[in-house]
């Protein structure tokens, strides 16, 4: 996990910004890994930060990636080539990798290759989260501000899914 962050670290060096701490959550983590995740958090809800520059050095080909039909399975490897670049965190892959992930009795994850909806477990989420920050449950809080995180890495991607690829420097035609 430290490794990741390191990676992170360096990724966000020139990210200078005041932390803010509705991005701080209840992680469990040490005083410097949810400061680095917090960071993560906050450079994703950024608006100034373009998604392509969020995303720099990501050169996945994910040119049929469609958040309302994918799997948790692409969504993991999606996730783990993010969080090798420092891109995203731990957590935050956990998160868009767990979209809906079902269980079986013994605690194993099943139907990895389901189809799943993001955009729509995203409605479900923010509903539920909505109606326990109402009734003013703790967690709600600090699990909409990673939910929202995974939103923005969503949308990015699915921006990115939808770009032209960049055109070659070499004519290889000519």
């Amino acid at each position: 996990m430290l490794q990741n962050f390191s990676i992170i670290r360096e990724r966000l060096s020139n990210y200078v910004v005041v932390p803010d701490r509705k991005f701080l959550t209840d992680s469990g983590a040490s005083a410097e890994e949810e400061s680095i995740s917090q960071k993560v958090r906050q450079y994703w809800a950024d608006e100034t930060v373009s998604n392509a520059q969020k995303l720099k050095g990501f050169n996945l080909d994910i040119s049929g990636f469609d958040p309302r039909n994918t799997t948790n399975r692409e969504l993991r490897e999606i996730g783990s080539v993010l969080v090798g670049l420092g891109i995203i965190d731990y957590g935050t892959s956990g998160w868009l990798s767990g979209i809906d992930i079902e269980f079986d009795a013994q605690g194993n994850e099943i139907g990895l290759n389901n189809p799943v909806d993001m955009y729509d477990y995203f409605e479900r989420q923010l509903t539920f989260l909505s109606g326990c920050i109402t009734e003013g449950r703790s967690f709600a809080n600090d699990t909409l501000t990673k939910l929202k995180t995974v939103m923005s890495v969503t949308q990015a991607l699915d921006e990115r899914a939808k770009r032209p690829p960049p055109r070659a420097l070499v004519n290889i035609r000519a």
